[in-house]
């Protein structure tokens, strides 16, 4: 069954669907962006490159989670949104 109470097929009757929870890799996230952060700035990088960089790899992580989830029309919003933003329009 889904949350909303439908059934699905191929299940039994009193078999529900978790709602997701906070798993290993939303804390491997959590975690290590501010380690990576901290590694780097350790090595001598600079901490605009360092937000460049890091944020750069949250906007790939945000897009591949659109891409996959079936909201394109989303991303090409976002991603003209990024390009006017970045173009100071």
């Amino acid at each position: 069954m889904t949350i909303d109470g439908t059934r699905v097929p191929g299940t039994r009757p009193d078999q529900v669907d978790t709602p997701p929870r906070f798993g290993a890799p939303q804390a491997f996230t959590a975690v290590s962006y501010p380690a990576l952060g901290v590694v780097l700035h350790v090595t001598g990088m600079p901490l605009q490159g360092i937000f460049i960089l890091l944020g750069g790899c949250g906007v790939l992580g945000a897009a591949a989670v659109f891409a996959v989830g079936g909201g394109r029309r989303r991303l090409a919003g976002l991603a003209a949104a990024v390009l006017r933003a970045s173009a100071g329009k």
